[in-house]
């Protein structure tokens, strides 16, 4: 496995592993209609998000990210809560008998979707048994 397969897969799979922590505890504050859960773990979501958004050094955030204003922090935060909200209401429908279950399902299904999608938005992961370039063709002189 190469090492930038190692860090897609690292990446995701530590953020599934929050996401089940805190779906499991929006699960155990509102396991009584699936609806109300999925908003509750998506504001727990927005909140956690949120305070490391505001918490992080920029010195470590990308170009792009550090002169982001904090309208376009609050869109992510949003869009982000957004997706767990459906992620979570998803979950819910599929397995709504327990909330460990529940928990998990909805982190499988953020790990698969955004799993994904870092592989889709990178142009797919680069393995390490690619065949090289060809060396470029050097203009042939006649005499």
């Amino acid at each position: 496995m190469s090492p930038s397969e190692t860090a897609l897969i690292t990446q995701v799979l530590i953020s599934s592993g929050f996401l089940f922590g805190i779906a499991y505890l929006g699960n155990r504050l509102s396991f009584t209609n699936r609806f109300v859960n999925a908003l509750v773990t998506a504001l727990i979501f927005a909140v956690f998000y949120a305070g490391l958004a505001y918490t992080v050094d920029e010195t470590v955030l990308p170009p792009e990210l550090k002169e982001a204003n904090r309208q376009t922090w609050l869109q992510m935060i949003v869009i982000a809560a957004g997706l767990v909200f459906v992620l979570d209401l998803v979950a819910n429908f599929i397995s709504f008998s327990n909330r460990f279950v529940s928990a998990l399902v909805t982190a499988v299904l953020f790990a698969v979707l955004f799993g994904a999608a870092a592989i889709y938005s990178s142009g797919g992961i680069p393995s390490a048994g690619a065949p090289p370039a060809a060396p470029p063709l050097s203009p042939q002189t006649t005499p």
